[in-house]
């Protein structure tokens, strides 16, 4: 896991090789869209990452019941919510106090607009159609630009849809948002686990040195010591919880109130509670959850709706 995990964040380091692996994921997945349907690939694919069949129809454990909605459950704003251009508009029309949205300073329809001299040191670039499709500039002249635009532009080819059959990001416009750096060091990343309006569980993903980790919390923030869902690996320690931890938590609630699952994140810098983004299908219900209880406990408190 270690090794795996060591080569992965190489890969993400590397221009030239996040283009190919890119590409080849993009031409790898055209080809199971036209092979599977969408019932079909979801039940394929799970057993191919967590190594047994899916019960869709009668669910029961979290990484199913993930399954279940996407393939089920239709709400109009779900797409709007999972796109971070659109999210930011949602937002700001909720009107929830005390809960800051970071600006953009800029979007593209295409890595070749970007105008590098019109942009601050430190930045971070964005898919906004996709997760994980970011470019974190802490120093412009310490990035190949010329490759990393090959890299951008593959992901706005991209649909993420192909790759989970999240049907929310199917129809979304691809687009590059350019947001400031918040902080030269790298935040913590609170992410509330929401089920049907309430934070049942955490998910922190935070920097300890060099090494990046993926921690698991009930909603009162007791650590799962042992919980791994295969995303990173976990440090085993709980850190310190936020002094605006209830502020957060009810901030999360209140957005997640219309939908029956969400994820939640958000940052806490120097006193401020920003919004990050909002998933509804975390690793595209695909978590390869480790000991199995998380995965019977978390689908133990989601209620699902009425087909």
């Amino acid at each position: 896991m270690n090794f795996l995990w060591e080569v992965k964040e190489k890969i993400k380091k590397n221009t030239f090789a996040l283009f190919f692996v890119e590409l080849r994921k993009k031409l790898l997945y055209g080809y199971y869209e036209k092979k599977y349907n969408d019932r079909q690939f979801v039940e394929w694919f799970y057993r191919k990452k967590i190594g047994e069949a899916p019960d869709i129809d009668n669910p029961k454990k979290f990484t199913e019941k993930l399954q279940w909605l996407k393939l089920n459950y239709r709400n109009p704003d779900i797409p709007i919510c999972s796109d971070k251009y659109e999210a930011k508009k949602y937002i700001e029309k909720q009107n929830i106090e005390n809960l800051y949205i970071i600006p953009n300073l800029a979007v593209y329809n295409s890595a070749d607009e970007l105008d590098l001299d019109k942009l601050p040191e430190n930045f971070i670039i964005k898919a906004t159609h996709g997760s994980g499709w970011n470019v974190i500039c802490r120093d412009k002249s310490k990035i190949d630009w010329k490759n990393m635009k090959k890299v951008m532009n593959t992901w706005l080819s991209e649909n993420l849809y192909i790759y989970g059959r999240e049907w929310n990001y199917k129809e979304q416009t691809p687009r590059l948002i350019v947001e400031p750096l918040m902080d030269t060091k790298p935040l913590v990343d609170y992410k509330f686990l929401c089920c049907n309006g309430k934070c049942r569980g955490m998910q922190v993903n935070h920097d300890v040195g060099d090494k990046h980790f993926v921690d698991y919390y009930d909603g009162d923030w007791n650590l799962f010591p042992d919980m791994n869902c295969g995303v990173a690996l976990n440090s085993g320690k709980a850190i310190p919880k936020p002094e605006q931890f209830d502020e957060m938590k009810e901030i999360a609630e209140k957005l997640a109130k219309p939908f029956p699952f969400v994820r939640v994140d958000l940052y806490n810098i120097n006193g401020k509670i920003y919004f990050g983004e909002m998933t509804f299908f975390p690793g595209s219900g695909f978590w390869n959850v480790t000991p199995k209880k998380y995965d019977e406990m978390f689908g133990d408190w989601i209620e699902l709706p009425k087909q």
